[in-house]
C-alpha cells in the first residue's frame, strides 16, 4: 500500500477514534497495528496490559465492511467483551457452551445474514464443521487471536486448540491480527508459524512499566503479611485515596481467608475466585469496574478484561508460577500513569502450591498412561465408537483427559472438549448437558512428547519466578529480560532493590 494511502487510513482510523470512543489519540503502537491490519497484513502485537488491545480489533470493526471474528481462550470473558462493544455501537454475540441452544441458532442465523460486526468464540468452537461451513460463506474481514501466548508450546496458558486453526484460514480469506501482553521473542515467533502469518508487521511496544514500583517482602504467611498490607494501605500517599487495590492470592481458601483478615483490620473488600456463582462473580466485576467497590481479594480468575485505569497497587500474598502471569497481574496497577506499586510476599514454603499446581496442569506421562489403561479396559469404550456411559472429567482428573486428547488418543464430544480445554475456568459452571457426553477412543498410540515437553517448560518458567524473588539485581531489569527487552540503565529507582520511597522492609 502506498504511503498516501496508508496517511488516509490513519486519518480516518483517529477520526473514528474520536467518534466511537472519545479518545483524542492512540496509546503506543495502537495506531500502526490499526492501519496494518486495515492494509489487509497480517499482523502481531504485544502491547503491555493496559495498553489497550481490545481497541486493536474494535475500531477496525466500525471501519470494516464485514465480520470481526474474534478467537478468544476464556469463556467467561466473552460475555463482558460482548457487552463492552455493544455499548459503544457494535452488533456483537459469542458462541460458547454457556449460551443455550437457541441463544446459538439466533447467534448462528444472525451470522449467515451479515448481521454481525464482531463474533467471539474458542478456538474449540471453531473446530465445529458447522461454523466452519457457516463462515465459508460469511464475508469476514478480520480474524483476531485475543491472548495470542496461548497458541505457543513454549507460553505460559496453553491451548492447542489454538494450533489448528491454519485450516480457518484456508477457508477464510481475511488478514490474521494476534494480540497478547505477554510474549517473549520465542512466543512470538511460534505464533507467526502456527497461524501461517504472512510476512506480517510485527509491532512489539515497550514492556517497560516505570510507574510501578516493583517490590518482594520476605514474611512468612499469615499475620505477618495481612499486618503488611494494612500498613501499606494506611500510609499510602493521599493521591491514592479513593483508588482501588487487587490483591491476588493462589487458592480459593487462601482468597476467602485473606479477605476477611483485611476487613477485620477495617480494609473492606470483595472475593472472587472461580468456585462463586457466575452472577456473584459478575456482580462483584461489576462492582469494581462501576467504583462501588475498591478493594478485591481473587485468584488468577480476576483479571483479563480488567482495564480499571485507577489500580494504585496490586499485592500477592503469595507469588503465581511464572513471570509472564506475574507481570499480567501486577500490571493491572497504574494503567493511568500514576505512581503504582506491586508487591509480592514470598516464602520457602510458598512454592508448595504453584508446584502443586504444575503437578495438576502437567501431570507425569505415566498418570495419563494409567487413565488410557482404564479407559481400554472398559467395555462401553470401543476405539471409534462414543461411550456416553463413561463418567466426564471431573476436577480431579481433567487434565488427564486433555492431555489424552491433546496425544491423539481420545477424542470428546465438541461440547465436552471445549469445557475441558477452558478447565478450570470452567470448572465452576458446566455447561449444560455436558454429563453424559460423548467419549471415543480413536486407537492412535499416545504421542506424550508434547506434554514432557510443556513439562519442562513450566519447571522452567517457575524457576523463573524464584530467581525474580531471590535476586540480589533490580527487579525490573529481570523482567524485562525475561522479556526479551534489553534496558539501557542498570539501576532503576523503581523498585525494593533500587529505591526503598515505600518504607517496606523486604
Amino acid at each position: 500500500m502506498a504511503a498516501d494511502d496508508r496517511r488516509s487510513l490513519a486519518r480516518s482510523a483517529r477520526a473514528t477514534l474520536r467518534a466511537k470512543f472519545g479518545f483524542d489519540g492512540f496509546r503506543p503502537g495502537q495506531e500502526r497495528l490499526i492501519v496494518s491490519v486495515l492494509s489487509g497484513h497480517d499482523t502481531l502485537g504485544v502491547l503491555p496490559t493496559g495498553g489497550g488491545k481490545t481497541l486493536c480489533y474494535q475500531l477496525p470493526a466500525f471501519m470494516s465492511d464485514g465480520l470481526v471474528l474474534v478467537v478468544s481462550p476464556l469463556i467467561s470473558l466473552m460475555k463482558d467483551q460482548v457487552d463492552r462493544a455493544r455499548r459503544i455501537g457494535l452488533r456483537a454475540a459469542s458462541l460458547t457452551s454457556q449460551d443455550s441452544k437457541d441463544a446459538q441458532q439466533r447467534h448462528e442465523r444472525r451470522l449467515r445474514q451479515g448481521r454481525l460486526d464482531l463474533l467471539f468464540c474458542s478456538p474449540e468452537r471453531l473446530e465445529a464443521k458447522r461454523l466452519r461451513d457457516i463462515l465459508r460463506r460469511a464475508r469476514v474481514s478480520l480474524i483476531t487471536v485475543d491472548e495470542a501466548h496461548c497458541i505457543s508450546e513454549w507460553g505460559h496458558e496453553f491451548r492447542p486448540a489454538f494450533r489448528r486453526m491454519l485450516p480457518l484460514r484456508e477457508i477464510v480469506a481475511a488478514p490474521v491480527l494476534a494480540v497478547t501482553a505477554t510474549a517473549t521473542p520465542a512466543v512470538r515467533d511460534d505464533i507467526v508459524r502456527v497461524l501461517g502469518m504472512d510476512d506480517p508487521v510485527r509491532v512489539v511496544t515497550s514492556f517497560d512499566r516505570p510507574n510501578i514500583r516493583w517490590m518482594v517482602s520476605r514474611r512468612k504467611p499469615g499475620s505477618e503479611r495481612i499486618r503488611a498490607m494494612v500498613q501499606l494501605v494506611r500510609r499510602a500517599p493521599p493521591e491514592c485515596t479513593g483508588r482501588a487495590l487487587i490483591v491476588y492470592a493462589p487458592t480459593r481458601r487462601l482468597v476467602v481467608s485473606v479477605r476477611r483478615a483485611l476487613a477485620s483490620r477495617g480494609v473492606i473488600g470483595d472475593a472472587y475466585h472461580a468456585a462463586l456463582p457466575g452472577e456473584e462473580r459478575q456482580a462483584v466485576q461489576e462492582r469494581f469496574m462501576s467504583r462501588a467497590s475498591n478493594v478485591v481479594v481473587a485468584t488468577c480468575a480476576f483479571g483479563m478484561g480488567i482495564d480499571r485505569g485507577d489500580v494504585w497497587a496490586v499485592f500477592h500474598y503469595a507469588f503465581p508460577g511464572s513471570l509472564e502471569s506475574y507481570y499480567q497481574e501486577a500490571g493491572r496497577a497504574g494503567r493511568d500513569g500514576t505512581d503504582s506499586l506491586a508487591l509480592g510476599f514470598v516464602h520457602r514454603h510458598d512454592w508448595r502450591v504453584p508446584e502443586a499446581f504444575l503437578e495438576r496442569a502437567y501431570p507425569r506421562p505415566r498418570e495419563v498412561l494409567a487413565l488410557l489403561r482404564k479407559l481400554r479396559a472398559s467395555e462401553q469404550v470401543k476405539p471409534g465408537a462414543p461411550a456416553p456411559g463413561v463418567p466426564v472429567p471431573n476436577a480431579g482428573n481433567v487434565p488427564l483427559f486433555k492431555w489424552l486428547m491433546r496425544c491423539g488418543a481420545l477424542r470428546l464430544d465438541p461440547l465436552l472438549a471445549e469445557w475441558v480445554d477452558n478447565w478450570p475456568d470452567g470448572e465452576a459452571e458446566r455447561p449444560p448437558g455436558v454429563q453424559g457426553r460423548a467419549i471415543a477412543l480413536t486407537g492412535s498410540a499416545p504421542d506424550l512428547g508434547p506434554l514432557v515437553a510443556a513439562r519442562r517448560q513450566a519447571v522452567d518458567r517457575l524457576r523463573a519466578m524464584k530467581n525474580y524473588c531471590g535476586r540480589r539485581g533490580c527487579r525490573r531489569m529481570a523482567l524485562l529480560r525475561y522479556l526479551g527487552e534489553v534496558p539501557g540503565w542498570r539501576s532503576c529507582g523503581s523498585c525494593d532493590r533500587c529505591e526503598r520511597r515505600w518504607g517496606l522492609r523486604s
